[in-house]
């Protein structure tokens, strides 16, 4: 009798590690396909990401090419071209934060950025068209070296100069707004408004 228990039991724990070890075998090999699901996915959505974004971003470049033949309007007119880069920037924006890379977001989002304060570069579109020109360049061959899969090139001298120009172009305004506050505060100074008598 207890021999034969004991043979029960032995088959008991055989058969309890046995469905044991089957379902942690089926438990990592579901989440082995699901991570490869995942992965695939991922790597679908950013491949189609890319895609977009480098369509619309030679459609930007080929959007100042056909601007720059015609474009030489001073800095307070607006020009039918600002309204269809802003809808590009906008989808290349959203393509861009598809990407599933870490290394394509902290180089790219800061230059498109860039690009968009294309109003700070200079007086006249021509100096937009070329800034806009400059960046898109960039952020193409960026993504054409992620597309490839090999190391991303570092920015080229043209964007440097380029966010120089932006910077230089920002602290000029900032001194124009100081300017005009403090010649209106020397205004006011000098002419006193009198109080409106209520009574």
């Amino acid at each position: 009798m207890n021999q034969e228990v004991g043979t029960a039991l032995i088959g008991l724990g055989g058969a309890v590690v046995g469905a044991g070890a089957t379902s942690i075998t089926t438990w990592l090999s579901f989440r082995y396909q699901r991570r490869t699901a995942k992965e695939t996915r991922l790597h679908e959505v950013g491949r189609l990401a890319t895609d977009t974004a480098l369509a619309k971003l030679i459609e930007l470049q080929d959007l100042v090419e056909a601007a720059a033949t015609s474009s030489r309007a001073s800095r307070e007119d607006r020009e039918p071209w600002e309204r269809t880069a802003a809808v590009h920037f906008r989808d290349i924006n959203l393509a861009l934060l598809r990407i599933p890379s870490d290394a394509v977001h902290e180089r790219l989002i800061p230059m498109l950025a860039l690009a968009k304060q294309y109003r700070y570069t200079g007086p006249r579109h021509f100096h937009y068209l070329r800034h806009v020109r400059t960046i898109s360049e960039e952020m193409v061959n960026v993504l054409s070296a992620y597309v490839r899969g090999a190391k991303l090139p570092l920015p080229q001298e043209g964007f440097a100069a380029a966010r120089l120009s932006v910077e230089a172009g920002r602290e000029a305004e900032r001194l124009r707004y100081e300017r005009m506050r403090l010649e209106f505060e020397e205004i006011q100074a000098e002419n006193p408004e009198e109080p409106d008598d209520i009574f």
